[in-house]
């Protein structure tokens, strides 16, 4: 906008003192004439002035002008830089006549204004940046001692619409601007409305000294703005260099006005309040010291350096008390995210271009993280990010009696990868568990160590890609609502187990968590469990084997199988393995018993029986289950 200013304010320098002493004297057209060859002299650009140039003597000694156009940079093809329907100048004739300008008012109707730069770095506003507008009235007065004294009381701009171009395709365009500029002996205001991305935009400043602004000085500057129902202010120096510092502070109720205003895409932000003390200087290095972000109901405070010299590098510490992230996780439930499970993880495309956008580091620290399901204690966290890849290092993170520490990756370098490999330690498995899943009959603390990685363009590939491996470890527990010990007694109850440890390891291979050697050790008897998890396919097949104890491990085991989708899986008895780990004897003599029945009633040999087909190995399985079907039912206190 003051780049505008300076513009304006050289053109219109040269125009009164050109016209100034031969007002009075000269018919509207030789004025207009006048005018556009002092313009072209100065500035070596065409001012074309269209119909009558009137003047006024009451209340305001004054030009007004039909359609004004001046022309553009030679190297430009898109049209006039300025053009407008009508323009009104008026003066102080007393102070005129007195050998100083006072420009009481600037009309501009419709200006349109167009500023660009082309790709060897010219600019088409470079013609008037070589001398202010007082530099150029005083030049117009060689033989003065002293310059001329200028002031300007008001310029109004109404229906205005400036656009900017680059080589770099960049396309900002502002319609529908209204200005009313007033400027003294040297503090300015400067109030201006427009509507942009269908809000309203509502902007004051309050300028110390403009001479100093313009000339790329630094000066006092209060700027207050409404965007729509969002608030922004600033009060300290600035200049056009650009350099700041001051307090600045942003209330925004409704983000999404301000993005769409700055023509961006809603990032999603919530509601926020943010003030504190900004620094930016000629090197394009921004700071910010002693700032208070409240985001969603968290209150952060907030240390940033921020280099723009090239691609943005960040430098930031962030701090916060209770933090509630809940608002950006869904706040599902367990039992929501277990039903919406079923229809497999999101295929979506991710976008993870913000890896890209800034290098430098990060770091959080909270006395306690709300995760809507799980809650943690204080926790500490660093995220380094260089060339689209970013590692999240888990220095401290407590809760449920423990610690968890490791690293979480995410690689967009060449295509989007995410790894881990975390820690955990002690952690209490009821409080734990009861806020995962819903359940606290379990107790003691575990240890567990993962590792994965995965790759892919959506949480869907992710997931089926995963590899790694894993390891945990419980010492003393208990299972309560269940005594394994007294159901293996036949005396099944509703008591509690208590286990001596329990520990398991597993890999991941395609998306496939396999387990093999889960063990959980109680005085007299032990639970084995084996099979696969399907993290990508989100299924099961799982055999959990309890099984009492002996010297020679051979103790009556119940195999259990769990198969089927993570939403609705199937538990049921494996009669076929509990036969098997049991029962081999019997069966093999059941076995030999019904080949000779059938060998007889067809009048054979039991050697014959063996080859007589899938009809006979179906009559021989259901006699061999009804047989251990009555024999679980006497070991278990059945009739």
């Amino acid at each position: 906008m003051f780049r505008i200013l300076r513009i304006l304010l050289s053109i219109v320098a040269v125009l009164v003192i050109a016209v100034g002493a031969l007002i009075f004297f000269l018919p509207g057209q030789q004025i207009a004439r006048l005018a556009s060859d002092q313009v072209k002299e100065q500035f070596g650009r065409d001012l074309i002035i269209e119909g009558d140039v009137q003047l006024s003597f009451f209340p305001t000694l004054g030009i007004s002008t039909g359609p004004v156009t001046l022309s553009n940079a030679s190297w430009s093809s898109n049209g006039p830089m300025f053009q407008a329907e009508g323009a009104k100048i008026g003066v102080d004739a007393m102070a005129l006549i007195g050998g100083t300008t006072h420009i009481k008012n600037i009309t501009l109707t419709a200006p349109d204004i167009l500023l660009e730069q082309d790709g060897a770095g010219q600019a088409n506003w470079d013609d008037f940046t070589g001398q202010s507008a007082a530099d150029a009235i005083a030049a117009t007065d060689e033989g003065a001692e002293e310059s001329a004294a200028f002031t300007l009381d008001q310029i109004q701009i109404t229906n205005a619409r400036i656009r900017y171009l680059d080589p770099k395709g960049t396309n900002l365009e502002i319609p529908d601007l209204t200005a009313d500029f007033g400027w003294g002996e040297g503090a300015a205001t400067l109030a201006a409305t427009v509507v942009m991305g269908g809000a309203p935009i509502e902007t004051s400043i309050e300028i110390g000294d403009l001479n100093d602004l313009i000339a790329g000085d630094v000066t006092q500057v209060k700027l207050a703005a409404d965007v729509g129902q969002n608030k922004l202010s600033f009060d300290g120096l600035a200049s056009t260099t650009p350099e700041a510092d001051g307090q600045f502070s942003a209330e925004l109720p409704s983000p999404s006005e301000l993005f769409a205003a700055l023509g961006q895409a809603d990032a999603g932000l919530p509601p926020t309040d943010f003030k504190g003390l900004v620094t930016l200087t000629k090197d394009s290095v921004f700071s910010l010291r002693g700032g208070r972000i409240t985001l969603d109901g968290n209150d952060l405070s907030a240390e940033a350096d921020v280099n723009f010299s090239g691609k943005p590098n960040v430098v930031a510490s962030i701090s916060a008390g209770a933090l509630d992230l809940k608002p950006y996780l869904g706040g599902e439930t367990a039992g929501a995210s277990s039903s919406e499970a079923s229809t497999g993880w999101p295929s979506d495309p991710i976008d993870a271009s913000a890896l890209g956008l800034f290098d430098g580091k990060i770091t959080l620290s909270a006395s306690s993280i709300d995760l809507g399901s799980l809650n943690f204690g204080s926790s500490r966290v660093a995220i380094d990010v260089d060339n689209s890849r970013a590692v999240a290092t888990l220095h401290q993170l407590t809760g449920y009696e423990g610690t968890v520490t490791g690293q979480f990756v995410a690689n967009n370098r060449s295509g989007f990868s995410v790894g881990g490999d975390m820690t955990m330690s002690d952690l209490a498995l009821q409080g734990l568990l009861s806020d995962l899943i819903g359940s606290d009959r379990f107790t003691g603390a575990a240890n567990a160590r993962m590792a994965f990685v995965g790759s892919g363009s959506s949480v869907d590939a992710i997931m089926n890609s995963l590899r790694g491996d894993g390891s945990l470890s419980v010492g003393n527990g208990t299972i309560s609502g269940l005594d394994l010990d007294q159901l293996f007694r036949g005396r099944p109850n509703s008591g509690t187990t208590i286990f001596d440890s329990m520990s398991a390891s597993w890999t991941i291979d395609a998306g496939v968590l396999t387990n093999n050697d889960l063990l959980m050790d109680l005085p007299n008897v032990q639970a084995k469990g084996a099979g696969t998890i399907g993290l990508g396919a989100q299924n099961l097949d799982y055999t959990f084997t309890p099984q009492l104890k002996n010297e020679s491990d051979t103790g009556f085991s119940f195999p259990v199988r769990v198969t089927g989708p993570w939403a609705s899986p199937s538990i049921r008895p494996d009669l076929e393995a509990v036969a098997k780990q049991n029962f081999q004897e019997e069966i093999d003599k059941l076995e030999e018993k019904a080949a000779e029945a059938v060998a007889d009633r067809l009048g054979t040999t039991a050697d014959q029986v063996e080859n007589l087909g899938q009809n006979l190995e179906q009559e021989l399985q259901n006699k061999l289950e009804e047989e251990v079907g009555n024999r679980l039912k006497n070991l278990l206190g059945g009739n």
